[in-house]
């Protein structure tokens, strides 16, 4: 028996300690919408395996996790109020993805809203965001001048 790109149809919510995080799509591609990304992340890594979303931990478990989704065809943008973090798996080829988790099948969003999204999160100070910001913008530029 052969089989073709999994399928997934999809309209779950969960809410969790005051997070909320919505899973939607019809076949190929899905959206994760979170109230706060950040805390969806650290929740889902903190759960224990087999049962966690992977075995690695850090930017690696994304690139990981974005690796399984392509072999699987599966398309996924994670979103939160901010807009688009990052989109994941099939038709996703990214040399910034590659670099920062290990992964192409991961391309973050604007650094706009990744910095916006992180800082929230993470309560970083604004010279660290910015910091980063400039990091990321520069290494950007690194890749696409290869």
């Amino acid at each position: 028996m052969t089989t073709g790109p999994l399928a997934v149809r999809a309209d779950l919510t969960l809410e969790s300690g005051g997070l909320t995080a919505r899973l939607t799509g019809d076949g190929t591609r899905l959206v994760l919408d979170a109230s706060d990304p950040v805390a969806l992340w650290r929740a889902a890594a903190g759960i224990p395996c087999p049962a966690g979303v992977t075995v690695r931990r850090g930017p690696g478990a994304l690139g990981e996790l974005a690796g399984v989704l392509a072999a699987q065809g599966l398309h996924l943008d994670v979103t939160g109020p901010r807009g688009r973090i990052a989109e994941l798996g099939a038709g996703v080829s990214s040399p910034t993805g590659r670099v920062l988790t290990g992964s192409p099948a991961v391309r973050p969003g604007s650094v706009r809203t990744v910095a916006a999204t992180v800082s929230t999160g993470l309560r970083l100070r604004p010279g660290l965001l910015l910091g980063a910001a400039a990091a990321v913008l520069l290494l950007r530029r690194l890749v696409r001048s290869r």
